[in-house]
């Protein structure tokens, strides 16, 4: 069931995206939530409602996990005003990675940009909506 699953993504978030991170086991979560999308989520069923409208959290936690482990495994450098700690990436607060690290799904695929700490300081950033257009770099 839904309760099944939501546990079985909180493990594996907590084992392979918690603190410290490194490539590889930032890697392997992500084919973990795999394998649980594949297995577990095509056999989780719900009697009513309520269990639809947890069922339905549960794949929204899926794919939010799967954008997080992306942004991960894109910040190649430790830093501690996030708190982030990458075991291979151990220099800590590199000026060149100031930033924040984006990720969006579209039409399938996810796709990392980032945004200058200060982004709301920057020209054409005046309101919320103005905010995409401050992306740096999508890749």
């Amino acid at each position: 069931g839904w309760k099944e699953l939501q546990a079985g993504i909180c493990r594996i978030m907590q084992d392979y995206c918690g603190d410290p991170k490194s490539e590889e086991t930032l890697k392997m979560g992500l084919t973990w939530l795999e394998i649980i999308r594949e297995s577990e989520g095509a056999q989780v069923s719900a009697r009513n409602p309520h269990e639809l409208a947890r069922t339905l959290e549960c794949f929204s936690r899926l794919t939010v996990g799967e954008l997080i482990i992306h942004a991960s495994l894109a910040r190649n450098a430790s830093n501690t005003i996030l708190g982030f700690n990458r075991l291979d990436y151990p220099e800590k607060n590199l000026p060149e990675w100031d930033k924040f690290i984006t990720a969006r799904l579209e039409n399938g695929s996810v796709h990392i940009g980032e945004l200058p700490f200060n982004y709301w300081h920057k020209p054409n950033c005046t309101s919320p909506s103005a905010v995409p257009r401050c992306v740096v770099t999508l890749k």
